[in-house]
C-alpha cells in the first residue's frame, strides 16, 4: 500500500471508491451536485493523497485550505476491510506531516457522532472538540488539533 498525491489518472479508481464508500455510510455520493468538487480536486484541496494497491484508491485524506493558519481535514474515507489496521493511523498521520511542513497552526474537521471509530481516531491524534465553525447541516462533532 502507496500514499501518494491524488493524479487524474486516478479519478476513475477514486469515484468508484468514494461510491463504494459512500453507500457503506448510508451516504450518496453525488459528483454533479453536492460534492462537484471531486470533479476539480487540484483546485480545492491544498492536498488530496490516496491508499492505493495496484493503483486502485483504497483510502483518502484530504486537507483544504481555510486560511493562512487553518487546515480543514476532509475526506478520510478508508475501504472497510482495511479498517482497523493501521491504515487510517497512517492517511492520518501524513495528513498532520503535511500540514505542519506547509506551517498551518490549526486543523478542523467536522464529522458525525455516528462514526465512533473515526472519533477515536480523531481524538487518539489530540483532536479536541470544538464549535460549530461551517454551517454543513449533516455534522454535529466538530473538532480543532492545535499543531503548535
Amino acid at each position: 500500500m502507496l500514499i501518494a498525491p491524488y493524479t487524474e489518472d486516478k479519478k476513475q479508481s477514486l469515484f468508484a471508491f468514494t461510491d463504494e464508500v459512500f453507500k457503506e455510510l448510508g451516504k450518496e455520493f453525488e459528483p454533479r451536485g453536492r460534492h462537484s468538487f471531486y470533479n476539480d480536486i487540484q483546485s480545492n484541496f491544498e492536498l488530496f493523497s490516496c491508499l492505493t494497491e495496484n493503483n486502485e484508491v483504497k483510502g483518502t485524506v484530504a486537507l483544504k485550505k481555510i486560511d493562512e493558519e487553518t487546515v480543514e481535514l476532509k475526506a478520510m474515507y478508508l475501504k472497510k476491510e482495511l479498517r482497523g489496521k493501521g491504515y487510517g493511523k497512517k492517511l492520518i498521520q501524513h495528513a498532520i506531516d503535511q500540514a505542519k511542513k506547509n506551517n498551518y497552526k490549526t486543523i478542523l474537521l467536522d464529522s458525525q457522532s455516528r462514526y465512533k471509530a473515526a472519533l477515536s481516531l480523531y481524538r487518539q491524534y489530540g483532536f479536541q472538540e470544538t464549535q460549530r465553525y461551517n454551517d454543513n447541516k449533516y455534522a454535529d462533532v466538530f473538532m480543532r488539533l492545535d499543531l503548535e
